[in-house]
């Protein structure tokens, strides 16, 4: 799914021209990448390093990576302004809609974008120098199973006036 996250970003880049952009990794904790800015050059190096190490601690928490654009965006201007979620929506206890709604107070319309399956997949990791795959397990060694989470992801969208598309 990361593969496919970084695969769409870099098409969407094409289509941004003179727009300023950054780049913001989560999972637990949420981490800048690149900050806010029109050298999509740049922007590419930072996503093509993008991986599971990008950030230090497991699970999801959607408010951190909300929390962090509104601060990367700065104060609202006459430019319009958005947040591209790409998650599979699953959030661990950390107040999503709460984030949404500061977010909305300070005019950034979020886009979410949800990968994956409501009725849950298993999560498999690509050894970077092999290609081989394994499955991803918790500390007690069962798989982890991660499930799209459309309906959250949906009032999110909504609450800041912007869009939610499931892309499976």
């Amino acid at each position: 799914r990361l593969d496919r996250a970084k695969a769409e970003i870099s098409d969407l880049l094409a289509y941004l021209d003179d727009d300023y952009v950054g780049l913001i990794a989560f999972a637990g904790r949420a981490s800048v990448l690149s900050p806010m800015t029109p050298d999509k050059s740049f922007l590419r190096l930072a996503l093509d390093n993008a991986g599971p190490h990008s950030v230090t601690r497991g699970g999801t928490r959607l408010a951190e990576p909300i929390r962090r654009a509104i601060a990367g965006l700065g104060e609202p201007g006459p430019a319009q302004r958005a947040l591209i979620l790409i998650t599979d929506g699953e959030d661990h206890e950390s107040f999503a809609m709460d984030a949404a709604k500061a977010a909305a107070e300070a005019g950034i319309k979020i886009i979410a974008i949800g990968f994956g399956d409501e009725s849950g997949s298993r999560i498999h990791l690509r050894d970077s120098k092999t290609g081989a795959r394994t499955l991803l397990r918790d500390g007690d060694g069962n798989p982890v199973v991660s499930r799209l989470d459309g309906d959250l992801l949906r009032e999110i969208a909504l609450v800041t006036d912007g869009a939610y598309v499931p892309a499976g």
